[in-house]
Formats: C-alpha cells, structure tokens, sequence
C-alpha cells in the first residue's frame, strides 16, 4: 500500500504508459489520404454510410 503522498502502484504504471499512448493507427484521414495519429484521430459517424476519420484539424475546415 502506498504511503501518505506517494502514488500507488498503478497511478505511477498508469503515468508510465501515458507518453506511449500517441501511436500511428490503422485509420486513414478522409481528406487526405494519410494515416492518423491516435491524438488526432476524429471519428465522425455519416448517416447511411458509417464511420468516417479525420485529422481532427481537417475536420474543422471543412
């Protein structure tokens, strides 16, 4: 058990791992083509045609 103002043992796992968590994943940006980073990812669900990912910066200008 963690002492008075220490982290416990998965808070401090938790802010280990928190820095991993940016990665390329398998989407690809619908306005450009490229693959999206997990920290830019934006899914949008279209209607009658399902889900669609942007950069979340693209998104906004369109």
């Amino acid at each position: 058990m963690a002492k008075k103002g220490e982290l416990s043992k998965t808070a401090r796992a938790s802010l280990a791992q928190r820095d991993d968590t940016n990665f390329v994943t398998e989407r690809v940006c619908e306005k450009c083509g490229e693959p999206i980073m997990l920290k830019e990812l934006l899914s949008v669900k279209v209607q009658g045609e399902g889900m669609h990912y942007y950069h979340k910066n693209h998104y906004a200008l369109s």
